[in-house]
């Protein structure tokens, strides 16, 4: 026991945990309603989508690229779902097929791009996004999809009240951790990321790799698009803007590296749970919102900041050694 302890506590995502720790009991003393089963609740439902977006921005940040486009991704799948649950071959699994495609597409998209024409992540992602946005409000009009059917809101919160989109979350974490950690895909990853003319040589593909990895994202987002329509019961095309950089924030504040090479879904579901209670903290407190964009985007300049400095450290330290 006192060796396992030993060993999390030794890592970077202890310290998120003691950080969300901490800030529960300081919201806590702040607000006697925040620590309550409601409100609690209410931060991980309204996070789940995010949750299970910063699971693919984990996956691409660890191949050393980036996605700006997952939240224009996500939103797409959710007006894809949103007018076709009025269809009348609409059902449970042909939404879930329809909202997992839709993804895929533009998951996949963006990682042939990449792949084939190897042009920077960045570059690609924001001219999708764009791309992704304009088409939203151009079959849209900026019209929202209200009073969606109940069979489709029951995917989310069954007639039992059970969330069942936060166990959705928890399941995907799981599964994606082990696809991760013990698949040849996600050592795949990893070795694409931390240095790609070494994976190359043992017989890995980058391009591949980086297709597949951004597909996979775009699945993710398509799944986010699906929950985020059951969560708030209708489609707003506006919804979403700017949820990209929080789920940059969250995967580089759990220990996904800029650079790549690095980075475990653990660490990302601590950061996703401290970026929620930040968020509700700040309600609580009565802080304007948009002082919200002001943290998190010192949050992602400050955790990145290490992130390089870290990384040179270390290769200063391994070129010391080689030298002597």
């Amino acid at each position: 026991m006192k060796k396992f302890t030993g060993r999390f506590f030794g890592k970077r995502e202890a310290g998120i945990f003691v950080a969300v720790i901490a800030l529960l009991a300081v919201l806590t003393l702040l607000s006697p309603n925040f620590l309550t089963q409601s409100n609690i609740l209410n931060i991980l439902v309204n996070n789940t989508p995010l949750a299970i977006m910063a699971v693919g921005m984990t996956m691409v940040l660890i191949t050393g690229g980036i996605d700006v486009s997952t939240a224009s991704q996500m939103m797409l799948s959710s007006m894809v779902v949103a007018y076709f649950v009025f269809s009348p071959v609409a059902n449970v699994f042909t939404v879930i097929v329809l909202a997992i495609a839709t993804g895929f597409a533009t998951g996949a998209i963006n990682g042939s791009l990449i792949a084939v024409f190897n042009i920077p992540p960045l570059i690609i992602t924001l001219g999708t996004s764009s791309a992704i946005r304009g088409l939203i409000m151009l079959i849209t009009d900026g019209k929202w999809v209200i009073n969606l059917p109940d069979w489709f809101r029951a995917i989310g919160k069954p007639e039992s009240g059970l969330p069942m989109t936060i166990i959705y979350a928890v399941l995907i974490f799981i599964i994606m951790s082990v696809v991760l950690r013990n698949t040849s895909f996600g050592r795949a990853i990893y070795a694409v990321g931390g240095n790609p003319e070494a994976a190359k040589r043992s017989g890995i593909i980058p391009g591949k790799i980086i297709f597949w990895t951004y597909s996979c994202c775009g699945v993710l987002c398509g799944i986010s698009g699906l929950l985020i329509n059951t969560i708030l019961y209708n489609y707003q095309p506006t919804s979403g803007l700017g949820l990209e950089m929080s789920a940059i924030a969250a995967s580089v504040i759990g220990g996904a590296n800029i650079l790549g090479g690095s980075g475990t879904l653990i660490g990302t579901a601590f950061g996703v749970i401290l970026m929620g209670v930040i968020e509700n903290g700040l309600v609580v407190a009565h802080v304007p919102t948009y002082y919200q964009k002001l943290v998190y985007g010192l949050i992602i300049i400050v955790t990145i900041s290490l992130d390089v400095l870290r990384k040179r450290r270390s290769e200063d330290t391994s070129n010391l050694v080689d030298v002597v």
